[in-house]
């Protein structure tokens, strides 16, 4: 028979790996129509994280409630960024424009961590969970907030292929990744595609922020762990593929939970930074990536 404990700890590691997914589809869907590396993707999952624990908090709203607070504050502060500080970059207004929008989502990283550190301070805050409580399925135990989650992101996922499948906005956004002079040609426009393809991302991240805040806390640099896996993910699941970083995101999910329950939290994060190296020198272009 199966041991209780592996079957928690997998079940577990599904339930990290699709939020996971939430987050790294994002990063993977901006990485896919703008070629940018986002070094800002980790902000919003932290302002994700904020706004779920602000306005159930101090306004005194459910934190289920709340939820949709993480996807607005994360799609309107990356339509502010997309608009201020990258949209030139795509215009060819300044010199060496990729080198310029990457190291700026740098710098906006910087800036955000500090301004959430003088704004809430640099203390640990826990967002109420949505529920509280456990239930008992078969022999081992899942807590009915990790449960809500796991429901809210199958919704969230699922609710994003049909966009990205079916929607006038989704069909662009497939055209411009595949083939942007084509698309342009064709009447679409570029740089809206762009623009919502960063505010998109950014929600998605920002909603991974709100799940996990009740979990795990959120902090002003509790964004950089999140980021460096989602570049795991992206990376052994292939740059621009949102099947590969849906699968990537589990396997890296399981085995971030295995590791880290039968040996250490430190060891899962050393055991990521050693999947990343061994993709880019032996598989560079991922499990779903193509050659150039």
């Amino acid at each position: 028979m199966i041991p209780t404990l592996f079957l928690e700890v997998i079940l577990n590691g599904l339930v990290l790996g699709l939020i996971y997914a939430l987050m790294s589809i994002g990063l993977t869907l901006i990485f896919s129509i703008m070629r940018l590396s986002n070094f800002t993707h980790g902000e919003f999952y932290m302002i994700g994280g904020y706004a779920i624990y602000l306005t159930s908090s101090f306004l005194g709203i459910h934190s289920f409630l709340a939820l949709p607070s993480s996807l607005i504050a994360g799609f309107l502060v990356g339509i502010a960024i997309e608009k201020t500080f990258i949209e030139d970059a795509f215009k060819k207004a300044i010199e060496r424009p990729f080198e310029y929008a990457m190291l700026a989502t740098l710098a906006l990283s910087i800036l955000l961590q500090n301004l959430a550190k003088e704004i809430v301070g640099p203390f640990h805050h826990s967002a109420p969970l949505f529920v509280s409580g456990s239930i008992q399925i078969l022999a081992f135990t899942l807590s009915l907030n990790r449960l809500i989650i796991l429901v809210i992101t199958v919704i969230s996922l699922a609710g994003l292929y049909y966009f990205v499948a079916n929607t006038k906005t989704g069909r662009a956004w497939r055209a411009v990744s595949q083939n942007i002079r084509g698309a342009i040609i064709s009447g679409i426009d570029d740089a809206k595609a762009r623009l919502l393809a960063y505010g998109f991302g950014a929600a998605l991240a920002a909603l991974s922020g709100g799940l996990l805040s009740t979990v795990y806390g959120i902090w002003p640099n509790v964004g950089f762990t999140p980021l460096v896996l989602s570049f795991v993910i992206i990376t052994l699941g292939g740059l621009g593929s949102l099947k590969g970083a849906f699968i990537g995101a589990l396997i890296v999910g399981l085995a971030h939970s295995l590791i880290s329950s039968y040996f250490s939290p430190s060891y899962a994060d050393v055991a990521m930074y050693l999947i990343l190296l061994l993709v880019l020198v032996f598989r560079p272009t991922g499990l779903f990536g193509e050659k150039a």
